[in-house]
């Protein structure tokens, strides 16, 4: 089955949010590293900020992945399916790991935003344009 412009469309749009995804990582990362008091740090103490802020480092790989699976989705090329859906594992686990030890807040758009992503990228017509067509006159085993 020959991909229609409406599949094409769908992974230029998905290309789109996987850039939005970057922005808003980015966007909290910010906002975490601006809420910390440096100068009153103390590295003995219990307090968790700074030390949430430079986990919040984790994000750093899949952030990029992210953008490279954007770019290759922009221009249609057939590993940014794969790099996307490694990206959104990558976050999702990072996000379920920042959540058991610190509890932030902000975790949960960044999941809830994962699960989404994953969904789509599985959607039949993201399939349909990066997945090789099946012969029809080939035999299913099974």
């Amino acid at each position: 089955m020959e991909p229609n412009k409406a599949a094409y469309r769908t992974v230029k749009v998905i290309g789109l949010l996987l850039i939005l995804e970057v922005i808003g990582l980015v966007l909290i990362g910010a906002r975490e590293f601006s809420q910390v008091y440096w100068r009153g740090l103390e590295l003995g103490s219990r307090h968790y900020d700074a030390a949430e802020v430079a986990v919040y480092a984790l994000f750093i790989p899949s952030g990029i992945l992210t953008l490279m699976s954007a770019f290759s989705f922009l221009v249609m090329r057939r590993k940014g399916w794969l790099l996307a859906a490694i990206a959104q594992g990558l976050s999702l686990g990072v996000s379920l790991w920042l959540y058991s030890w610190f509890q932030p807040g902000y975790v949960f758009p960044i999941m809830a935003y994962c699960v989404l992503m994953i969904l789509y990228l599985n959607s039949y017509d993201v399939r349909v344009v990066f997945f090789p067509r099946r012969d029809s006159g080939a035999s299913v085993e099974g």
